[in-house]
């Protein structure tokens, strides 16, 4: 119990951080314009009924937001000189990390949850598949946690928030695009590590509706060893 209340005491913590600067505004007022215009485009203009295009774009717009919404994380603290009065606290490192792992979750499940208003006039005006449109949405979270779990890693390893950004964005973007360069490997171990490395393609199952295992213990082992190698740099760092 006593873990579980010094685990809380960072989450609201982090909470009260993202409601008290523009961040948290700025990231979801962003994340419903962009996936309001896909979906506008996506369903109305080219008059395809399904959400997997959406679901593709509102996966690229991910890998632009998320490294806003880590960046303060710990470069912040670093910054504001606060790291050192978090890090006396009768608190493990695995508590504050996942303190600030959870409070980004709950933002990003904010913004996912309201972006599923543009299922409305979709189940309105169409017929759409739920099963497809439920994996897509599980894979989106999968990825999004994913995602955080790598931003906060590198918001662990700088004081500077806009450095921070700038490593975690190509590192995601590399993610995404790695399953692209599998037809330029001539070795079929190669190709297959590209393959098994990409964020886009794991998604892209989940949108297809497969629940493949490979694809969820993929995003549960980038989560886990984000996350660890967070805790671990940071017991290093004391």
């Amino acid at each position: 119990m006593r873990a579980l209340n010094g685990l809380k005491a960072v989450y609201q913590k982090e909470m009260l951080a993202y409601f008290y600067s523009p961040i948290a505004y700025f990231v979801i007022a962003v994340f419903l314009l962009g996936t309001g215009y896909f979906f506008t485009y996506n369903i109305f203009l080219t008059g395809v009924g399904t959400m997997d295009q959406t679901l593709q774009n509102m996966g690229i717009l991910l890998l632009t937001l998320i490294p806003v919404l880590t960046m303060r994380l710990f470069s912040a603290e670093y910054s504001g000189r606060t790291i050192e009065l978090l890090m006396t606290l009768p608190l493990a490192k695995w508590q504050v990390v996942l303190g600030k792992y959870f409070g980004a979750v709950t933002i990003f499940l904010l913004m996912t949850l309201a972006s599923c208003i543009n299922l409305i006039p979709l189940y309105i005006y169409g017929n759409p598949q739920t099963l497809n449109i439920f994996s897509g949405y599980l894979g989106f979270v999968l990825l999004g946690m994913s995602c955080i779990a790598i931003g906060q890693f590198f918001s662990s390893l700088t004081e500077n928030q806009i450095v921070a950004a700038l490593i975690t964005i190509p590192v995601l973007l590399a993610f995404w695009f790695v399953g692209h360069l599998k037809s330029l490997q001539a070795s079929a171990v190669m190709r297959e590590l590209f393959i098994n490395l990409s964020f886009a393609l794991h998604f892209g199952d989940f949108i297809s509706g497969l629940f493949r295992s490979e694809a969820l213990v993929f995003f549960l082992a980038v989560i886990a060893t984000a996350l660890t190698l967070n805790i671990s740099f940071l017991k290093m760092r004391r």
